[in-house]
């Protein structure tokens, strides 16, 4: 899915006012990756809640494809993410009262789709991460890296055209992080999704084939 970014801006008015994102644009092909870099607390997880609609810019226009997502409600916007849209953490986030499977099986559940398929699509996707040995162990068991793949594996089970990543492997050793990261830009670039991932690590930015640095709420 392409997305399309025009003149955003998102001020925070607490103890002084603050321009978070200040006049940003940007485009991003289908099945294209992009690094967004930069020091901390310019900007950048706070343009993926805007993406996503977690929150709303206060301007500026969001396109994916040929919807118009600033326009849509709140209810629409909910819809669209459950449809379209995934995330990978910087914690897993993996529910310790479920298995590795349910955990992925449960994003499927709530869109409808029967317990057999949601657990055939979700086998599927463990087996495209190497986490299939795990599929019915407790979360509680798992490396960091294990969870992190589990996490990715989760976001896939959607079928979403975008997957939004925000410091997926800020948890982990250097060799963790290689696997992960091969993962999910190998993964998103065979199944055409497009894919944002804020992040500080330099080895994330040269592999995706796109990358901005914000500085003070714009692209440099």
């Amino acid at each position: 899915m392409k997305i399309k970014c025009s003149s955003i801006f998102k001020t925070y008015h607490i103890s002084k006012t603050r321009d978070v994102i200040n006049d940003l644009s940007f485009e991003l092909d289908t099945g294209n990756s992009l690094a967004l870099y930069g020091p901390s607390g310019v900007g950048k997880s706070t343009l993926l809640n805007i993406l996503s609609g977690l929150d709303n810019p206060d301007r500026g226009e969001i396109i994916y494809n040929d919807i118009c997502f600033t326009d849509l409600s709140d209810t629409e916007k909910i819809s669209f993410r459950l449809e379209h849209i995934s995330h990978v953490f910087q914690t897993p986030n993996l529910l310790q009262d479920f298995n590795v499977i349910e955990n992925i099986m449960l994003p499927m559940r709530y869109k409808g789709i029967s317990k057999k398929k949601s657990r055939d699509i979700a086998m599927g996707c463990l087996e495209e991460v190497g986490c299939q040995e795990h599929a019915t162990s407790s979360v509680t068991t798992l490396s960091g890296g294990e969870a992190q793949r589990v996490g990715i594996a989760r976001a896939m089970a959607k079928s979403s055209k975008i997957i939004f990543a925000d410091e997926p492997t800020g948890n982990l050793d250097n060799e963790n992080s290689k696997v992960v990261i091969d993962n999910l830009i190998n993964i998103c670039k065979t199944k055409s999704i497009t894919l944002i991932i804020v992040t500080h690590d330099e080895n994330i930015i040269s592999k995706t084939s796109n990358s901005m640095k914000m500085l003070d709420g714009k692209i440099t």
